[in-house]
């Protein structure tokens, strides 16, 4: 993999090939329209296809602001209400009862993350083309082929913010039951379909036609992704493929709602309510920052060998999404939208916008994570906060996993430290890690940020 770098060449391709970054495609809004799209690089390595503005990314957790609006739409419709009791309308499962649970899950709870809901027991290895899938019930359920254990309420619901990707299944599933038709179909016949989004499908696998068209995911170093990409039963959590240019006419379309415009999908007080900050800066599917006018939404993707991010001001009619094919993107995506918010001079976005850790650090080339390491880093660790985490050691590589949210290498230095692109620390200044090991070698604590101060303890032996 070619060394990061501090600075800004004058080309993406230049900081592409910096990044080891295979293909990119970017779509800007202003002044409420799309302004320009255009991809660059290539979509597969082997053949030298070119991204084009038509080629399918894996979006990842993006997939959730996107299903949310049509969670939105049964109620616009009366259908189903955004505070009431859901195991009202399901009809093929129900949450379990629950002594922790005193107040139903209401839809609220679901677009914004405070359920309380997660798997019972650990999560499972991804799923790749060809292997069985699970039903949506499965899923829920905890039953082969599902690689999960059931959901269950872990926290009373509606206590706290806990990113929830039970919470979203629960939502897929809800989804189904009130329209009666299947996820895959109601999403392209409700919201793809009105918002001309052409190149968007929740279709997993991709059927063949689509299939040899998409990108091809690659994981840090050029490696794609075995059989090139991943699968992802669970639709709204992770499943949606899609471009740049069909997430910027969902952007435009809420930005047009909001405004009052006729002809949208949403009306206006919905996307007004899907777009009111709760407590915890979260909206009714997109997350949200800034405030008045420079109010913005948003959200970012990770999944094995695919790495996304896009923002829309509210009011302003601005906005960018930005797709990437590499596990080692996301600093690349922070620099891209840093530059286009300069270029169009967006209000309040550079000081606010998190610093990618390239501006901190000296050129590093990436170095094999030692074996020590992959052989006892594996396995569970909780931060002081709460939120678990996993380690995976696959291929010679190490993988930090937040169930719900995506995945993110860990990559090792030559001089012996370890980093992570931007994830769940992006928050506390530094990507630096420590492996704290007991006497059998077996990792017990991570530490990170430059003083240690954010620590991880293994769960269980």
């Amino acid at each position: 993999m070619a060394a990061f770098e501090v600075g800004r060449p004058a080309s993406i391709e230049d900081r592409m090939r910096a990044y080891g970054v295979p293909g990119l495609s970017i779509a800007v809004i202003d002044q409420g329209r799309l302004a320009w799209a255009k991809g660059y690089g290539v979509a597969d390595t082997a053949t030298g296809r070119l991204v084009t503005t038509s080629t399918r990314f894996q979006a990842a957790s993006i997939s959730k602001p996107i299903s949310a609006v049509g969670a939105l739409l049964l109620v616009q419709k009366g259908s189903m209400r955004l505070d009431g009791d859901i195991n009202d309308k399901l009809l093929t499962w129900r949450i379990p009862a629950d002594s922790r649970s005193t107040s139903g899950v209401t839809l609220r709870m679901l677009l914004t993350h405070t359920s309380g809901l997660a798997h019972a027991g650990e999560g499972g290895a991804a799923f790749s083309p060809g292997d069985e899938l699970p039903t949506s019930l499965e899923t829920l359920t905890g039953k082969p082929p599902a690689r999960g254990g059931p959901v269950v309420i872990t926290a009373p619901p509606g206590e706290r913010f806990e990113y929830s990707a039970a919470g979203y299944e629960v939502l897929q599933q809800l989804v189904m039951d009130v329209s009666g038709q299947p996820f895959d179909e109601y999403m392209r016949r409700k919201v793809f379909v009105p918002l001309k989004m052409t190149s968007s499908t929740f279709a997993q696998p991709l059927p063949p036609d689509l299939s040899a068209a998409a990108s091809t995911g690659y994981y840090a170093g050029g490696d794609p992704i075995p059989g090139r990409f991943r699968v992802s039963p669970e639709l709204t959590v992770a499943g949606l493929w899609t471009t740049p240019t069909d997430l910027a006419r969902y952007i435009i379309s809420v930005q047009r709602a909001f405004k009052g415009s006729s002809g949208e999908i949403l009306t206006t007080d919905m996307a007004r309510e899907m777009l009111r900050p709760d407590a915890n800066h979260r909206g009714l599917g997109p997350a949200l920052s800034g405030a008045g006018k420079d109010l913005r939404f948003g959200h970012e993707g990770f999944n094995e060998g695919f790495e996304s991010s896009f923002t829309g001001y509210v009011k302003e009619g601005r906005g960018a999404v930005v797709m990437a094919n590499a596990g080692f993107s996301s600093m690349l995506i922070k620099e891209v939208l840093r530059s286009i918010a300069k270029a169009y001079e967006w209000p309040e976005f550079g000081e606010t916008a998190q610093q990618p850790p390239s501006a901190n650090l000296a050129p590093q080339q990436v170095a094999p994570v030692p074996r020590a390491v992959l052989d006892h880093a594996s396995g569970v660790f909780v931060a002081e906060w709460g939120i678990e985490i996993r380690l995976r050691a696959s291929g010679g590589r190490l993988f930090l996993e937040w169930p719900g949210f995506g995945s993110a290498e860990i990559f090792a230095t030559a001089d012996g430290r370890f980093f992570s692109p931007p994830l769940i620390f992006s928050d506390v200044g530094s990507p630096w890690l420590q492996f704290m090991a007991r006497p059998d070698g077996t990792i017990d604590r991570i530490r990170a940020a430059d003083d240690g101060s954010v620590q991880l303890r293994r769960v269980g032996s």
